[in-house]
């Protein structure tokens, strides 16, 4: 009997090493595995290295791929983004970024950095780019130059071609005599004053500066060494060199290739709002000086209040009205806003042709109002709107110059006004780069004038008041 409670008791104990075998071996193999882990570190994981997204849209930042010892849910994630020298910070696993770029070129470049660290404090760090694209031109941008020369084209074109059809199907001459003498005397006449031009040595000097800025505004984007389209962030504020002769922005763009590229921009930025200002103003006037009366005292007062507001005051309410300052945006403001003083000269000038023999000879007959302004009102008007069209391209590139260093720049666009701003920011003369600030300012100065000496010049031989007799 006692044998066999001596077996039973070694039966017992054997199960009951098994059993604590079997219950403490996992606990055991846990312990080494948690240690293990312990010591690796944590590795962050932010996404692909390269990525794209338009500016103005959300970027999804997701850092769940990062390992930690105790599960990614357990890390701790910071995001550092800087875009354009401004730095944000974010915290999460995953976040939602609104990305914009307001640079000159069309693809900027935003800096991301993912730091994880786990619950020892050990971190790791991780840097990705995104690249933030411009959002696509407008129309005006992509086919306004391109519309106005149809427009002016088809107004001119279009009747001419009717009248030839017109013609033809009767079977009368395309030209009169009448009509090959009037040709000849017009030709003689814009002969005679492209002579008077050439004759004043301000009207030669305007002349040649024009042109020499004309051609760099046709194939500057083309003789740029540079490109101008990605900003790179390792090339940023070089001095000039053999290799950037001016040196290189806040961007890393090449700023002899932008001025050559600014060139076109404010050139057209220039010629577009001055052609608009001159033919509002010249609406305004010829409608106020002809009818008159009333509707001439309303008109002319209204005209009075927009020339009591200083121009610059009145351009950044028109921007304001207006929102988003882009090429469009920026033509329409100056555009808006430079019509009232062409308007003035103009209705002046109507007051006086209006009571002539010939206009009172031509209603006698029974020519209709709009016959009388588009046969004689307005030809004697024209050389005096030519000549101050002229001279508000000028100001118009002061003014674009002028709201672009005040920061209502138009976005993605190349300009000389945009170049001094973004100068004034960078603060250039403390990088030892004052020519980024002289070269557009000397180039809006040089261009300024001679469109100033041209337009004088014009205005001295077109304007009877001014006129050598």
């Amino acid at each position: 009997m006692s044998m066999c409670a001596t077996m039973a008791a070694i039966l017992l104990s054997v199960s009951g090493v098994l059993l604590f075998t079997q219950t403490v071996s996992p606990t055991y193999v846990e312990a080494l595995d948690l240690s293990a882990l312990q010591d690796e570190p944590p590795v962050a994981d932010a996404g692909p290295p390269y990525r794209n997204v338009t500016s103005g849209k959300f970027a999804v930042l997701n850092g769940s791929n990062s390992t930690g010892f105790e599960g990614p849910e357990a890390l701790n994630y910071t995001w550092v983004i800087v875009v354009q020298g401004a730095e944000s910070v974010y915290f999460g696993m995953n976040v939602s970024v609104q990305l914009n770029y307001t640079g000159l070129g069309s693809r900027g470049l935003a800096n991301v950095t993912l730091i994880v660290r786990d619950s020892l404090g050990r971190m790791d760090i991780e840097n990705v780019i995104i690249y933030i694209n411009a959002p696509p031109p407008s129309w005006f941008e992509k086919y306004g130059v391109t519309a106005i020369l149809l427009a002016i084209l088809c107004v001119i074109g279009v009747p001419v071609l009717f009248k030839i059809m017109k013609r033809a199907v009767r079977r009368e001459p395309i030209i009169y005599e009448t009509e090959q003498e009037k040709a000849k005397v017009n030709i003689l006449r814009y002969w005679k004053l492209t002579r008077d031009v050439g004759r004043m040595p301000m009207g030669l000097i305007g002349l040649a500066i024009l042109m020499v800025f004309v051609f760099l505004a046709a194939f500057g984007p083309v003789l740029a060494p540079y490109s101008i389209s990605l900003e790179d962030a390792d090339t940023r504020y070089l001095t000039p060199s053999s290799k950037h002769w001016l040196g290189t922005d806040n961007f890393g763009f090449d700023i002899f290739s932008e001025l050559l590229v600014g060139a076109r921009t404010s050139m057209i930025v220039g010629l577009v709002s001055a052609l608009i200002a001159s033919v509002l103003g010249a609406l305004v006037g010829l409608y106020s000086g002809y009818a008159g009366g009333w509707k001439d005292e309303v008109v002319m007062r209204l005209n009075d209040v927009v020339l009591s507001i200083p121009w610059l005051v009145l351009m950044i309410i028109v921007a304001a009205f207006i929102g988003k300052i882009d090429l469009t945006g920026l033509v329409l403001i100056i555009g808006l806003t430079g019509w009232s003083y062409t308007a003035r000269m103009v209705r002046a000038q109507v007051l006086s042709v209006k009571e002539r023999q010939y206009v009172e000879r031509s209603r006698a007959i029974g020519a209709s109002e709009m016959n009388v302004i588009r046969r004689h009102i307005f030809p004697n008007t024209f050389p005096l709107i030519f000549a101050n069209t002229i001279l508000t391209v000028a100001v118009s590139i002061l003014s674009e110059s002028t709201l672009s260093f005040l920061g209502m720049r138009p976005v993605n666009e190349v300009t000389w006004g945009t170049m001094l701003s973004y100068a004034e920011e960078s603060s250039a003369f403390e990088r030892e780069l004052a020519v980024w600030i002289m070269a557009p300012g000397l180039c809006i100065v040089i261009v300024v004038l001679g469109f100033t000496l041209l337009g004088y010049a014009l205005d001295e031989i077109l304007n009877p008041k001014l006129r050598h007799r």
